[in-house]
């Protein structure tokens, strides 16, 4: 399996946590590691895990973890071969690995091993989860995931996907998840153009993609990650479509200024939460963006209201949130330059920042017009 993945054109960024980084060893033993590896990371630590996803991960052995570092390693993929050619971007790997192993040979009962695998490229995200069932040495574990880790990037480099697996070692597998997307040809050339501005360090020009869901013209916008869509993002629409009398269009930017960028899984996932509350009466269309930054949507959206929350108002006008060099009264002229108002929507709880002058092109919708309950994407997702 090593020597076909080495024969295949693809190179690989591969990262590893908690255990199976014998890989890493196994693949290059044996020569002409090079023809493959671009490079391998361990972030061992927690802060170097935070450091290299950007972020401080719900749980460190889980599917969301190995797909963000699926996603870095990507991103670093596309950094160490800036001037591949298009077909070469194609052939760029990123490999995320995160597992909870035996920590001793008297492992107490109960404790859970698991195994994290993803993979993201130009335009796939794929990610295999697996439990093991019997306990045993740390040392059979690690040479196991190693095996098993080599196994899902031969499937990938000659098949095109992750399925199709041995019994790992003398372990039990169980509660084996499997789950893969292949992108529309758009939204993966968005996606690349969005990682490879990051990677440059220069300054997004925004683009968007028409998912096709209608043929509205675009009104009203409400933004967001929709990780995923509730209840309470209908009621703001809602409420907004009846007071303009028209549609809601809805806006996802792959790229996040907190956040990392989203994969095609998560990306597939929050659309289907969208569609499953579609409601013709009051939505219009939704659009792929790689906006992270409302200057940068007012340029996409132009003569648009955005619907926002008082969170988001108060970052809107935080300076951490402004382009380069820009000020207050140049981000509010910018704003008027291509029509753009916003509609403001509180929550129970938050309130406009001290040292924050609301502008007129921001109206407050009253509090008892729109009744929050208090529902949020991130309950709903610390919930299931």
């Amino acid at each position: 399996m090593i020597f076909a993945i080495h024969d295949s054109p693809y190179r690989i960024v591969l990262t590893i946590t908690g255990g199976g980084t014998e890989a890493i060893g196994e693949l290059l033993r044996h020569g002409r590691g090079s023809d493959t590896i671009l490079e391998a990371i361990i972030p061992y630590s927690r802060e170097a895990l935070i450091d290299l996803i950007g972020k401080e991960p719900q749980r460190y052995a889980s599917m969301d973890t190995a797909k963000e570092m699926a996603m870095a390693a990507y991103m670093r993929a596309l950094y160490l071969d800036p001037n591949a050619e298009d077909q070469k971007d194609r052939e760029l790997i990123g490999i995320g690995v995160t597992c909870k192993l035996a920590r001793t040979t008297n492992e107490r009962e109960g404790r859970e091993h698991e195994i994290h695998f993803a993979y993201q490229s130009y335009d796939r995200t794929g990610v295999s989860s697996v439990l093991l069932k019997d306990i045993t040495s740390r040392e059979e574990q690690e040479k196991a995931v190693a095996e098993h880790i080599i196994e899902k990037i031969y499937m990938i480099c000659h098949y095109g996907r992750i399925d199709g697996q041995r019994a790992l070692s003398n372990m039990t597998m169980e509660n084996s998840v499997e789950s893969e997307i292949k992108a529309h040809e758009a939204v993966a050339e968005l996606l690349l153009r969005t990682l490879k501005n990051i990677n440059s360090g220069q300054r997004i020009e925004p683009l968007k993609v028409d998912m096709g869901i209608s043929n509205n013209r675009t009104r009203v916008v409400l933004s967001g990650s929709f990780n995923p869509f509730h209840k309470n993002h209908f009621e703001m629409i809602r409420i907004a479509s009846e007071r303009i009398n028209g549609p809601v269009d809805l806006e996802i930017s792959l790229a996040n200024v907190d956040k990392p960028p989203i994969d095609h899984i998560s990306l597939d996932s929050r659309v289907s939460s969208i569609m499953e509350n579609y409601d013709g009466r009051y939505m219009g269309n939704i659009y792929l963006t790689n906006a992270p930054l409302f200057a940068d949507k007012a340029i996409l959206f132009p003569g648009s209201v955005f619907i926002i929350g008082m969170d988001t108002l108060n970052r809107l006008f935080n300076i951490k949130y402004y382009r380069k060099d820009e000020n207050t009264d140049e981000l509010i002229e910018h704003f008027r330059e291509y029509g753009i108002r916003f509609m403001v929507f509180q929550r129970k709880g938050s309130e406009v920042s001290e040292n924050i002058d609301i502008p007129d092109i921001c109206e407050i919708v009253p509090l008892e017009t729109y009744m929050d309950d208090g529902t949020s994407s991130t309950l709903i997702r610390e919930q299931n």
